[in-house]
């Protein structure tokens, strides 16, 4: 069981360490580990910089890549999602000589139409985010603009970052120098106004007089440094109709225009020093001699370095070089080795997640639940799954409904808007309308503020989010006229397909869906009349599918939601009806449990009424039954406690005294005591054997309780006294003897208040091993302890009378307390006993005595001390003047005397041959 446990903490550990690791590589899993590229989906821009690494924008603007000239990706940045589900967009860059990417980032709505807010943001050489260098927030008081904000071509030269705003009426240019770390504002550098009626499409160029912009109306203007503007194309003369259309306008390094004329299917390049040449670089004829096919199809292009025209579409680049050839089409980016390894080792992680979840899978419903474990744990365990694949499969039945449901919904309201077109646009208004130059005009503005206060007027999610679109349909061809995006210009020819043909040529209402880089859409298109009854155009709505997600999202989430409550809810049933099962089987068991730990009056009460309830009666008759057995063997055992201490038993690793048996026995190191009634034989013959066995009782319940207070055990009663083993710590021992010294002043006083004697004892007390064990024969057994520390011991007690002390210990008892300042004690010397062959260095424990005694012998016990060394030297008439200075102050003092008498003896005699400085005491 822990060891499963162990194994389950341990894989739940893992899969947190994977799936952290996991959550921060989400793009490489993303990779497939045998694939070697990654074609272009969704290009919009591409650049390179002088060590001719090219940067694209790809992934409908959400993703910049980095590769290098051999076209292997160095890496990618992907844009981000707003804290409120906005999104964000790449709409230009530019590069600087250290490799710092320079781009500006468009905050839209979370449909992404509607442009939130722009910034100039600046990427390090690898990749990194470094900081914001400009924000232009859109409020609600400003233009409304739509996929496409105010900054304009971001650029790089001479050491400075460029970058032009759009405010309406006028351009303006900023400039912050390159490699800047601080958090300096860009500042205006030049700023020139729009002619009237004229609004900026492109522009480029940094320096007055050699800046460039376009028109959403056609042309092209050349910005003085005294704010002039000057028309550049088209120029009077030029040969152009009124379907032409400069798009992807740049300068070159000559400073000659580059642009691309999507009616024309043709890159053009103009010098302003000959504006009436137009030179055709790139065509379809061009083009197909290269090998190349151009879909012109919302293609752009950029300056390389090296002259070299880099040409982007949807899903390729192509580069014309400077003398005119087209290098082939780049469709994909190579992955790096390294890049390549990196998602080998994703992928195994990502495996080995899976695995360690099986892993856990097996643990908990193989290993685990085949264990002892709660029913209730095993019920939850089974039931959560269960209930969770049921209510996931629930919510994908109700939602796959609900998305079908919602989606023919989406169509019919596309439909209805569509056909609304007719009311918004004046079929006669749109007829009147004939080239670019009709931008911004009386017509056009009323079309784009009568569609969008139909549009917008209404704040619900699910009426947002909406793409409108007016097209003309003329002379066969269906021209772009007024859409969301503005980055759209007019009369840019818009692809035909069998949806819009069906509306152009029989007036009927057409829906359909389609995915590109952008999105999954569907749309509704619906024919614009005019007076006549004539089809004069298509008025179109349509709604990408990640908008109409969004409002899905939020229905899933309630739905989830809700069934969530409702899984609870159910679980909570569940659970609750199996603890009302269960809780008559709790209850039995904690009953049977407690009667196990001993709480025999512990009664079974269940009132279910059922089979469970017939149990817990039965149980309660067996407990009834067992309960009267148990008191007997209890009482039974309780008393035979009395004659074998338990602690003794303990000592012995026996559970009861069932399990002794003769010869068990240990050895131990213990604290041995000997605790004896002086003149108890002179006193036992004045009292009657009644008497006798009242007063030793009475004496031992005194005095016993202290050994059992200090965890002592008491061994063994010798009639007058007892010898007690203390297992522990020495200083319980001592502090036994001292407390029944001290307790033997309260008894003597009670003694003499009733008109009997004073009693006096002696007490020995030794530390050292010994050896407890089982003796007798197999019909008669007692515990015993061998040992010659209770020779010892007994010795002590004997020696306590001549040598005047109420206490004896020996220096083995001194050398194991662990706070020897806590007594009161002095060191008696060497002391030999009579068949003890060594000599005995002994301590006199005073503490207990009698106040008198105690503080005579605190006061000479420097002065014994001393003399005790002398004698031991041999210096015996110096201790003999000391001991009779000690015995002046103390007459009572015993052994001072005795040390005098034998002092003066040897003074006076001399010693013999085996004196070894000890003190013969018999």
């Amino acid at each position: 069981m822990k060891k499963s446990i162990a194994a389950l903490l341990l894989v739940l550990l893992l899969l947190g360490a994977a799936g952290t690791y996991l959550g921060t590589h989400q793009d490489s899993i993303q990779l497939w580990p045998w694939k070697k590229s990654m074609p272009f989906d969704g290009l919009s821009k591409a650049i390179s910089d002088s060590q001719n690494n090219l940067f694209v924008i790809d992934n409908a603007k959400k993703t910049i890549h980095k590769l290098d000239a051999q076209g292997i990706l160095q890496f990618s940045i992907t844009s981000e999602t707003g804290k409120n589900g906005e999104v964000y967009r790449f709409n230009d860059m530019a590069v600087d000589d250290q490799g710092y990417l320079y781009t500006i980032r468009t905050l839209l709505d979370p449909y992404g139409i509607a442009v939130k807010s722009e910034q100039i943001v600046r990427y390090k050489p690898n990749g990194e985010f470094d900081r914001s260098l400009f924000t232009q927030e859109y409020g609600d008081a400003q233009v409304k603009r739509y996929r496409l904000g105010s900054l304009r071509n971001v650029q790089v030269h001479e050491g400075k970052v460029y970058f032009f705003n759009d405010e309406v009426k006028k351009l303006s240019l900023y400039e912050t120098p390159v490699g800047n770390s601080t958090t300096t504002e860009p500042k205006l550098t030049y700023s020139i106004t729009l002619p009237d009626n004229k609004y900026v499409s492109e522009a480029d160029g940094f320096k007055p007089g050699e800046i460039y912009y376009s028109t959403r109306s056609g042309e092209i203007y050349r910005a003085w440094s005294e704010g002039r503007s000057e028309l550049v194309y088209p120029l009077p003369g030029i040969e152009r109709t009124r379907r032409n259309f400069p798009e992807s306008f740049h300068l070159d390094h000559q400073g000659r225009l580059i642009f691309i004329d999507f009616n024309s299917r043709m890159i053009t390049r103009l010098d302003p020093k000959q504006p009436y040449v137009l030179e055709g670089i790139v065509n379809d004829e061009k083009a197909k001699a290269s090998g190349v096919e151009l879909a012109f199809d919302a293609t752009t292009s950029s300056i390389g370095p090296d002259g070299s025209l880099i040409i982007v579409e949807s899903a390729q680049i192509n580069r014309r070089l400077p003398d005119g050839t087209i290098t082939p089409s780049l469709v994909e980016a190579e992955f790096s080795r390294s890049a390549q390894n990196h998602a080998i080792l994703v992928w195994s992680i990502a495996v080995a997640f899976i695995l360690l979840v099986l892993y856990a899978v097996k643990i908990i419903f193989v290993n685990l639940l085949k264990r002892r474990l709660p029913l209730m744990v095993k019920q939850i365990f089974i039931l959560i799954p269960v209930i969770a694949f049921s209510m996931i499969l629930l919510s994908t039945v109700i939602y796959n409904s609900f998305s079908k449901k919602m989606e023919e919904e989406t169509f019919s309201e596309l439909i209805l808007l569509a056909k609304n077109g007719q009311n918004l646009v004046d079929g006669d208004k749109l007829e009147s309308l004939t080239s670019p130059l009709d931008y911004g005009g009386t017509t056009y503005q009323s079309f784009r503020k009568k569609i969008q206060s139909v549009f917008e007027n209404n704040a619900r999610d699910d009426n947002q989010g909406f793409y409108k679109a007016v097209y003309k349909y003329e002379d066969g061809v269906i021209y772009r006229i007024l859409e969301d995006d503005d980055g759209m210009h007019m009369f840019n020819p818009f692809q035909q397909t069998p949806e819009n043909q069906q509306v152009v040529l029989e007036g009927k209402t057409a829906t359909g869906q389609w995915e590109d880089f952008s999105g999954e859409w569907r749309y509704a298109i619906a024919p614009i009349f005019n007076s006549s009854g004539k089809i004069i155009g298509v008025f179109e709505t349509s709604k990408n599918l990640d908008g109409l997600l969004k409002h899905r999202q939020s229905v899933l989430n309630s739905i989830i939601r809700n069934i969530a409550f409702i899984s609870i809810g159910l679980l909570l049933v569940l659970v609750l009806m199996t603890y009302v099962l269960l809780s008559s089987i709790w209850k039995l068991r904690n009953s049977v449990g407690e009667i196990a730990k001993g709480n025999w009056d512990t009664v079974v009460t269940i009132n279910t009424r059922d089979e469970v309830s017939d149990l817990g009666d039965s149980v309660n008759i067996m407990a009834a039954r067992i309960r009267d057995y148990i008191t007997k063997v209890e009482n039974f055992s309780q008393s035979y406690y009395r004659f074998v201490p338990q602690q003794f038993l303990r000592f012995l690793n026996k559970e009861s005294i069932l399990d002794v048996e003769l010869g068990d026995q240990v050895e131990q190191h213990m604290s041995i005591l000997i605790f004896n009634i002086r003149g108890f034989y002179q006193l036992s013959k004045r009292l009657t054997p009644e008497e006798n066995f009242n007063f030793v009782n009475s004496f031992l319940k005194r005095f016993g309780p202290y050994v059992r207070k200090h965890e002592g055990l008491m061994n063994k009663y010798l009639g007058a006294g007892f010898m007690a083993l203390f297992p522990n710590q020495t200083d319980e021992a001592l502090l036994a003897c001292v407390e029944m010294r001290k307790e033997l002043d309260i008894y003597n006083s009670h003694r003499l208040s009733v008109g009997y004697s004073p009693l006096d004892f002696g007490i020995g007390l030794h530390k050292g091993p010994l050896r407890l064990g089982i003796i007798g024969e197999e019909q008669r057994l007692e515990g015993n302890v061998i040992s010659d520390g209770v020779n010892l011991a007994t010795m002590l007690e004997k020696m306590t009378e001549p040598l005047g002390s109420s206490i004896l210990i020996t220096d083995s008892v001194v050398k194991t307390l662990e706070m020897p300042k806590d007594f009161l004690y002095r060191d008696l010397g060497l002391i030999q006993v009579d068949s003890v062959k060594e000599p005995l260095h002994l301590f006199d424990v005073y503490q207990g005595d009698a106040e008198t005694i105690r503080a005579l012998k605190e006061k000479t016990k420097a002065l014994f001390e001393q003399a005790v060394t002398y004698y031991q030297v041999g210096r015996f008439y110096d201790a003999r003047e000391a001991f009779l200075m000690v015995i002046k102050q103390n007459r009572q003092d015993k052994a001072a005397q005795l040390y005098f008498y034998m002092c003066d003896e040897y003074f006076q005699k001399g010693t013999t041959g085996e004196w070894n400085g000890t003190l013969s005491v018999s």
